[in-house]
């Protein structure tokens, strides 16, 4: 998919979810009872002006691009039982395309600042009734800074800004007055299970993390573009939906982590607290879940001393610069006892790290075997004495097969009858005649031909005053089935004395 198809693609899901958002919300938690939707030309006439500006005349280019579908959402409630409807408010909805980038086949950056007050000018030309009270704009590379500032300090009409995720979520941006209010939850365009999709999405892309050290609440909700309360919100929920997925406290921050072994039944939870408070052995998938808590933590601890000895080691390095450069014995000293202590502190904070690195080892050696050793137990794979007597019997079945097969192949019994033999003998006589008849003008004209060659050059030699009769020519042709003629003896003559 090119970027113009993409581009187009996301304004009509832009517009499509925000229409439904909005049908969702009235006669219910929006102050209004009808919604109308009606088409507007200022989309049109931007990219078409844009175009003009880049002298690009193809007719069929703005049909190509996208930036063209914007529409007017009215919503009104009824007074006196339905008989007329006041407007409530009136919503303009609009995508920013970036039109020279897409026709110049550029990378698209995200939409500026002069970029909306130019669509925001359109409204003003606009006359006092038909300006709207809000607007929407939209835009699939998302805005600057500059540009959201623009929203947050709003004030009529009220801008909000929404950017589009390489993760399918939308960057909202909306003055501080707007989010208190019935009508940010028409800019919640996005339901709980996409966003659980996409917190799922982020921790299968950062699996590294996850299998080892954890990912914090902090950074999840970075990538989510959330709080974090609704961050938490989302982790306990996927922890619900995959029971792999668990939570780990170290340092008063929040991780979240995978065991690589779940429990069997989710409800053993309960008898798992009566398990323990009898004091009886866990169960392997509780002592994978418990070694793996610990070793997110060991794995917490070994990343900060890893923190830790890379500052130093950034220190050490410029020390070594500063040592280098400097131009008096004093100043040398003072950098080298500097450089002294930043060692022994390395030195320490490499100890602690391969101490950690060496109970990680032990600790994941540990589930691994665990893992596999209940894994095969899951599997429930057949015993030695089972495979042999399974195999044993289908030994013995397959020999009986192939015998059968062999007494049928034997006692076979052809399904032709004499009378048919007769009749397909005497059919073969017919070819045989037919073909023989086929050969026969052949061959007689070709004796002829050589009789006819044979008595010209008898002629031949009479004329010459020869007696003796001549010999019939080499490879005369001769009718099929007859011998070939026997050598003349010739009488010896007796000589003249």
């Amino acid at each position: 998919m090119d970027d113009r198809s993409r581009h187009r693609q996301f304004e009509e899901r832009f517009v499509a979810q925000l229409r439904g958002r909005a049908l969702a919300l009235i006669r219910g938690k929006l102050p209004a009872d009808h919604l109308a939707v009606e088409p507007t030309a200022e989309g049109v006439d931007s990219v078409r002006s844009e175009l003009a500006r880049l002298e690009v005349f193809d007719r069929d280019a703005i049909e190509k691009l996208p930036g063209t579908r914007s529409c007017e959402f009215t919503f009104s409630r009824k007074h006196l039982g339905g008989l007329f409807y006041k407007t409530v408010s009136r919503v303009r909805v609009r995508t920013l395309a970036p039109v020279e980038p897409l026709v110049k086949s550029q990378p698209a950056r995200p939409v500026g600042r002069e970029d909306v007050l130019d669509a925001l000018a359109r409204y003003t030309l606009l006359p006092r009734r038909s300006q709207p009270t809000g607007v929407i704009l939209a835009s699939p590379t998302g805005f600057t800074p500059e540009a959201k500032v623009l929203a947050e300090g709003s004030g009529n009409p009220t801008l909000v800004l929404m950017g589009g995720r390489e993760d399918g979520g939308w960057d909202v941006t909306m003055p501080p007055r707007l989010k208190g209010t019935p009508w940010a939850k028409l800019l919640e365009l996005e339901s709980q299970d996409e966003r659980l999709k996409r917190l799922l999405y982020h921790l299968n892309e950062n699996t590294h993390l996850v299998d080892s050290r954890g990912i914090s609440l902090r950074e999840l909700s970075e990538k989510l573009g959330v709080s974090e309360s609704e961050a938490e919100l989302l982790v306990r929920q996927a922890c619900r939906a995959e029971p792999r997925l668990m939570t780990v406290a170290h340092d008063g921050v929040t991780h979240v982590a995978r065991t690589p072994l779940a429990e069997e039944h989710s409800q053993m939870s309960l008898w798992s607290r009566v398990r323990k408070l009898l004091r009886m052995k866990p169960t392997v998938a509780e002592r994978v879940k418990e070694m793996t808590i610990q070793r997110v933590r060991i794995e917490q601890e070994r990343h900060e001393v890893d923190q830790k000895t890379d500052a130093l080691e950034a220190q050490e390095r410029q020390s070594i610069q500063a040592g280098a450069a400097a131009t008096s014995d004093a100043e040398r000293k003072q950098l080298a006892g500097k450089l002294v202590r930043v060692r022994t502190e390395m030195k320490r904070l490499k100890a602690q790290a391969q101490n950690l690195t060496n109970a990680l080892d032990v600790i994941g050696t540990h589930i691994h075997h665990l893992t596999l050793a209940e894994q095969n137990r899951r599997l429930e794979l057949p015993k030695a004495e089972e495979i042999t007597r399974e195999a044993a019997q289908a030994e013995q079945m397959a020999a009986e097969l192939s015998a059968n097969a062999d007494l049928a192949r034997s006692i076979e019994v052809g399904a032709a009858s004499a009378t048919q033999l007769d009749e397909e003998a005497a059919i073969l006589e017919e070819f045989k005649q037919a073909a023989a008849e086929r050969a026969g003008p052949s061959a007689a004209g070709a004796a002829a031909g050589a009789s006819g060659a044979a008595a010209g050059s008898g002629a031949r030699i009479g004329a010459a005053g020869l007696s003796e009769p001549q010999a019939p020519a080499r490879g005369a042709a001769r009718a099929p089935g007859t011998p070939p003629p026997l050598p003349e003896k010739r009488e010896a003559k007796p000589e003249i004395g």
